[in-house]
């Protein structure tokens, strides 16, 4: 799909060349195109539309989130936090909540009409920022003056004494008086403030009981969760499942699943499967597959039905993992306009919507040869790890077959119908739901949405490059930049890594105001990802040596894999090494940062006569069976209990499994 392009009635889209306007949508996949000249209407796939040719915006230019001041990102949160309720709430009497709104925060009702219109135009954070005059340098606060600020807020403002904010501005300068600092402004002092989460803001001044009462999930229906992509809820499970490397076939551990789901219609959101624990990247991960279309993915492992799931949800939900909190996803979610919300520790019912997912797909996990069971006592003498027998990637293949396959097929308990018949319902209507939603709008810009949810750190520019874990990067496009100043001190500049790939960074160039791409400095090393950098540091130090610079770390990393690969007995860490670098270069290849359209190259043909074809092996009821084939046969479960078939006609239309 291409940038720009909107689906809802009355959106003006490209169809062979032709523009046609948007009529409404047929089913979740499809729209009815009427054409404004009189012609025929067409009922159309989405994938076959794009956007028609860009007008002239009278918008500001986009700012990065990323590019903004911190002090800057404090007030357009303030801001947004002012605004939040008045979006939500217009129509009549409006200008008397604009006026009220606007007297309980000490400014002026044309200034709050401004900052919803400022925001409402492309609905971004960024465009709440203030807008700086002349060329921006901005001045920092002095490190101690933060220290000052931050001690404040914790010891006096999140405490049970309520303080109001002019007696915390007070605090503040009085402190700093005593330090002999700067006093810094009041607005800065209101900015933190107001940049608090408001979870913790309840729960540190009046108590876990307020906490639950404003922020706690009721029983029944989810509260917001209204409409498709209105509510999402995400979080991982480490799955009970010993999976085997591709060429040895043999153990090399349980991988991790960070799973999403639309609340709304129970239909999964998006995934991540990994061999690597849980973190903000696999976070950032699962809610890109969710966001973006599904379509080429089912098509390339070659998974028969429909998965209609794209586009920004309102609000995530998650639990308060630190993976969850972190501010690269935090900061990601608020420049996309996308709300979150945190669950209160040791509460996992309300989360149950996840919770729910996560065990049933774990559940159906048992079934499989290889699996460890929920415990040891269920486990008993079963050999996990000598009737492991499926990889990996054979095992994502399973897991997108149950789910596109049976599980939104499947008649689900909490909305007495599939989760695909509701998502349907409340995209196009029918059934109970009395205001569809209308097809979700595709990101415009997939690329740049990978990109925000990368890892990124500050760096200054010297004349030999940039430098980030002891690997240098140079271009010539940051030649201008180098030992650039601010004031007394080097400026620091933005960039981001790909974990999955570290040749490379994302620099943030302050003139183009996108990212551009440096390379190593060093064009001769190989590519590899951020695990393993991190092995060839473990590689050295069990050699009793240091990590110099990066001509000791890409040596090392050349030991590693020459070693591996002349050993004729592989350890289990060895394979698990090696299954983690195919990983990796699966993700690059799935997961491209290049612009949409691109497809992945289909898999090598197998080494090898090709078998006999065998007819369709029967199941209960002389039905065919849908099989996954396993490389190795002699691996492969000889006994039907260790059997993970499904039958084909289950797979068209559900079966009870849960």
């Amino acid at each position: 799909m291409t940038g720009g392009i909107s689906y809802k009635p009355g959106s003006l889209v490209r169809w062979r060349s032709q523009i046609f306007r948007v009529g409404q949508a047929v089913t979740a996949t499809s729209v009815l195109l009427e054409d404004p000249n009189g012609g025929d209407p067409h009922v159309v796939p989405v994938w076959e539309l794009s956007a028609p040719e860009p007008k002239p915006s009278a918008n500001p230019e986009r700012r990065l989130l990323d590019a903004l001041h911190p002090d800057d990102l404090a007030e357009a949160k303030r801001r947004f936090s002012i605004i939040k309720p008045l979006l939500a709430h217009q129509g009549p009497g409006i200008h008397e909540r604009v006026c009220a709104a606007a007297e309980a925060h000490g400014t002026t009702y044309p200034t709050i009409y401004r900052w919803m219109k400022a925001y409402e135009g492309r609905r971004l954070l960024s465009d709440l920022a203030p807008r700086r005059r002349g060329k921006p340098m901005p001045k920092l606060l002095d490190p101690k003056v933060e220290a000052v600020i931050s001690s404040v807020i914790k010891d006096f403002y999140l405490t049970d004494q309520k303080p109001n904010g002019q007696r915390t501005i007070e605090e503040v300068h009085r402190r700093c008086r005593a330090a002999k600092l700067p006093k810094p402004h009041a607005s800065t002092i209101r900015a933190r403030l107001d940049a608090l989460e408001p979870q913790e803001k309840v729960l540190k001044r009046q108590g876990k009981k307020a906490a639950h009462d404003k922020f706690g999930a009721v029983k029944g229906e989810f509260p917001g969760a209204d409409a498709p992509l209105a509510v999402v809820q995400i979080d991982h499970t480490l799955l009970d499942i010993i999976v085997v490397d591709e060429e040895q076939r043999l153990p090399i551990g349980r991988p991790w699943l960070t799973l999403a789901i639309d609340v709304f219609s129970r239909m999964v959101f998006g995934y991540h499967l990994s061999l690597d624990r849980p973190s903000a990247f696999a976070v950032g991960l699962c809610l890109c597959h969710g966001m973006l279309d599904k379509k080429a993915e089912l098509e390339r492992l070659g998974i028969k039905g429909e998965w209609p799931v794209w586009g920004k949800p309102r609000m995530v939900h998650a639990d308060n993992g630190k993976d969850f909190r972190s501010h690269l996803i935090r900061d990601t979610l608020d420049e996309h306009d996308i709300l979150y919300e945190f669950r209160p520790p040791k509460t996992p019912h309300y989360g149950g919507h996840i919770e729910r997912l996560c065990g049933t797909l774990g559940g159906q996990i048992h079934a499989l040869p290889g699996t460890t069971f929920s415990n040891p006592k269920k486990r008993g003498e079963y050999d996990s790890s000598g009737k492991a027998c499926m990889t990996l990637a054979e095992l994502r293949h399973w897991l997108l077959t149950l789910i596109v396959g049976i599980y939104h097929n499947k008649v689900h308990d909490g909305i007495k119908q599939p989760p695909l018949a509701r998502w349907n319902d409340g995209v196009i209507g029918g059934g109970t739901v009395k205001r569809p939603t209308g097809l979700p709008d595709p990101i415009a810009n997939p690329r740049r949405l990978r990109l925000d949810f990368l890892p990124f750190a500050e760096r200054t520019v010297q004349p030999e490059g940039i430098v980030w874990d002891k690997i240098w990067y140079r271009d010539p496009l940051i030649s201008q930049h180098v030992r650039s100043r601010e004031g007394s001190r080097l400026r620091k500049f933005k960039v981001r890594r790909d974990p999955t790939d570290i040749s490379k960074l994302y620099f943030l160039d302050p003139g183009l105001k996108d990212y551009v791409e440096i390379p190593y400095r060093d064009y001769g090393r190989p590519s590899i990802s951020l695990w393993e950098y991190k092995a060839a540091l473990n590689w050295l130090e069990r050699q009793g040596k240091q990590a110099e610079d990066e001509a000791a770390i890409f040596a090392a990393f050349e030991d590693m894999h020459r070693i591996a690969d002349g050993a004729k007995r592989e350890t289990k860490r060895v394979r698990r090494q090696r299954a983690k670098r195919d990983e990796m270069r699966r993700h690059r290849e799935d997961l491209t940062l290049d612009p949409p359209g691109i497809t992945a190259a289909a898999p090598p043909a197998p080494v090898g006569p090709a078998p006999a074809p065998q007819a369709p092996r029967k199941g209960r009821g002389g039905k065919p069976h849908l099989s996954l084939v396993v490389d190795n046969p002699a691996k492969a479960p000889a006994a039907p209990s260790d059997s993970f078939d499904f039958p084909e006609d289950e797979i068209s239309k559900g079966v009870e499994i849960w």
